[in-house]
């Protein structure tokens, strides 16, 4: 069976079961209000690399958040790991390899930019240099 911090789940509910689990860990933390502020911002996904076999918790954030608090909050999620005192993601009792993605940059669509000037009916080429 699957676990994730200890607790059974499928692996479809794994990113509910992880933010769950580290509200719980951090409740009794001192930056712990921070924290769960700055979870409830987050568009927390899981993810599983099939060909490097490592389960991922990506977490998107506005672009407003700056690299110094992703970083706080990658300390802390760390310590939270640690903390637990079970492996991240288990299977039978074998610890699985796990990783946490944390990003707020925002995606943009690169073909649009490029060729922006054709909708505009501009006749300057706006084109990517190689």
């Amino acid at each position: 069976m699957w676990k994730v911090l200890g607790v059974e789940t499928i692996m479809i509910n794994a990113d509910a079961v992880w933010t769950k689990r580290l509200i719980e860990l951090s409740r009794r933390r001192k930056d712990a209000a921070r924290f769960q502020e700055l979870l409830a911002k987050a568009d927390v996904r899981y993810y599983f690399d099939t060909i490097r076999e490592v389960h991922m918790f990506y977490l998107q954030y506005p672009g407003d958040v700056g690299v110094d608090t992703l970083e706080w909050m990658k300390e802390f999620i760390l310590k939270l790991h640690g903390a637990a005192k079970v492996p991240v993601v288990e299977y039978d009792g074998e610890a699985q390899l796990a990783s946490i993605v944390l990003s707020s940059d925002q995606p943009s669509d690169d073909h649009k930019k490029r060729n922006n000037w054709w909708e505009s009916g501009e006749e300057k080429e706006e084109t990517q240099s190689i």
